[in-house]
């Protein structure tokens, strides 16, 4: 069982032997790594040559600047595993037998289309791993993609991140799922694809992966107006393809309630939209708002009742003080 890794290149000269090594540690040796180098301005290009030639299992492809999702795509064009795991470079890999333990999961329970991980935030001042919140037991064994959807959301754990699971490479070729080019949190819209097309899927609290914490001009980076927007455009789009998606009823209000957890993103941060930008954004969110009447996530129910009794404006107060609180935390 081959596994190929897909590591966009961009601007990450400074960390991308780390992330390189750290798959390359694993225990589990049939792999390849991909390194798709994003028109990267610095000497991540030539980090990427040189790496090459130090192990035959590493393949570079080296195109024009199109984005973190085109990387994405065109890694996975000429990926040759039988499971593909997506990885930003500036990342880490933990556990030098992780990928071993996750083949065997394959093993023991076959036919996944995907299996899932958990992650830890590295903050590399202080060499300290915060690990995220535990799946819930529901997901732990196989389970349908639309039981799956229902029980993340409930349970507030929706890894929508590409980069937390183990896919089987033939199902995304057959399902067409790729990432749309040029947006913004492209991996929102992608893990509800892969939902709706998983007949049965699964998760495991092995905490595999180490987001790098704080680092600026890497191919994710993004924020301020148009990562505003982009999440904008997922809700309205989500919504417009709705009634479409095969999703049964339930599953169906559960992404509404997910819908409704970005709405409370949207609240928080539209203040920091430049001044003039900021009216016809609440505008906009507040059309928006009787999603919040889907309560299935437990923090969209904490903003429902807040947006219930106090309306619009204290409850961006109140989710504006609760962001600063915990950046300070």
């Amino acid at each position: 069982m081959k596994i190929s890794y897909i590591l966009p290149v961009y601007k990450v000269e400074a960390y991308l032997r780390e992330c390189v090594n750290s798959i390359i540690r694993q225990t589990y040796k049939d792999i390849e790594i991909i390194l798709v180098d994003d028109g990267s301005p610095d000497g991540s290009p030539a980090l990427c040559d040189q790496l090459a030639t130090e192990d035959n299992r590493i393949k570079v492809l080296h195109k024009p600047n199109g984005g973190l999702s085109d990387a994405r795509n065109a890694g996975l064009k000429i990926a040759t595993g039988d499971y593909i795991v997506f990885m930003d470079s500036d990342d880490l890999w933990l556990g030098d037998d992780s990928l071993d333990n996750l083949v065997s999961l394959i093993k023991r329970y076959p036919g996944c289309s995907f299996y899932g991980f958990n992650c830890q935030y590295y903050y590399p001042d202080s060499n300290t791993y915060t690990k995220w919140v535990q799946y819930a037991d529901e997901v732990l064994t196989p389970i349908s993609g639309n039981s799956a959807m229902a029980s993340l959301v409930k349970s507030g754990t929706f890894p929508m991140s590409a980069c937390l699971k183990v896919i089987n490479r033939q199902w995304l070729i057959d399902n067409q799922i790729t990432f749309k080019v040029g947006q913004i949190s492209e991996d929102i819209p992608w893990f509800i694809n892969l939902l709706e097309k998983s007949q049965k899927c699964m998760f495991v609290n092995d905490y595999i992966y180490a987001y790098r914490q704080n680092v600026a001009g890497s191919i994710s980076a993004s924020g301020g107006e148009r990562s505003f927007n982009s999440v904008l455009n997922i809700i309205k789009t989500e919504l417009a393809l709705m009634d479409k998606r095969s999703f049964t009823a339930t599953a169906k209000d559960s992404l509404r309630s997910f819908l409704a957890y970005e709405v409370s993103i949207l609240i928080a941060f539209v203040c920091g939209l430049p001044k003039d930008k900021q009216s016809d954004a609440r505008a906009e969110i507040k059309k928006l708002c009787w999603l919040l009447k889907y309560t299935q996530n437990p923090k969209v129910r904490m903003v429902s009742r807040v947006y219930n009794i106090f309306g619009y404006a204290i409850t961006e107060c109140v989710l504006r003080l609760y962001n600063w609180y915990r950046s300070r935390k």
